[in-house]
């Protein structure tokens, strides 16, 4: 499966939130610094979008405590990040087109 760029309005927009870290080695890579973007839909489960590659993926945990990585899905394109997003959430509706899936 081929991903599409999300554009960093787009996830703002859907309420993704930005935690920026200092790192200097980072920053001497990339000119910018480092930032978590991502948006939590449970306790286990978030939205993870990488500013370096504007690509997104849904991420499970195994705990809070912990933080494992069990399982990374990657997210097709802002239309299925949306779809992902009204699965888990009442506050968000944004317009799926479902008729693609069809």
């Amino acid at each position: 499966m081929e991903q599409e760029k999300i554009k960093y309005s787009e996830v703002i927009a859907l309420g993704f939130t930005e935690d920026v870290q200092s790192d200097k080695v980072y920053f001497n890579e990339y000119g910018f610094d480092y930032c978590i973007i991502n948006k939590e839909l449970t306790k286990k489960i978030y939205l993870d979008w990488a500013k370096e590659t504007q690509l997104c993926k849904l991420v499970r945990i195994d705990s809070l405590k912990h933080c494992n990585i069990k399982a990374e899905l990657p997210i097709r394109d802002l239309e299925h990040l949306k779809e992902i997003i009204n699965f888990f959430s009442d506050d968000i509706k944004q317009e799926v087109n479902y008729t693609q899936y069809a």
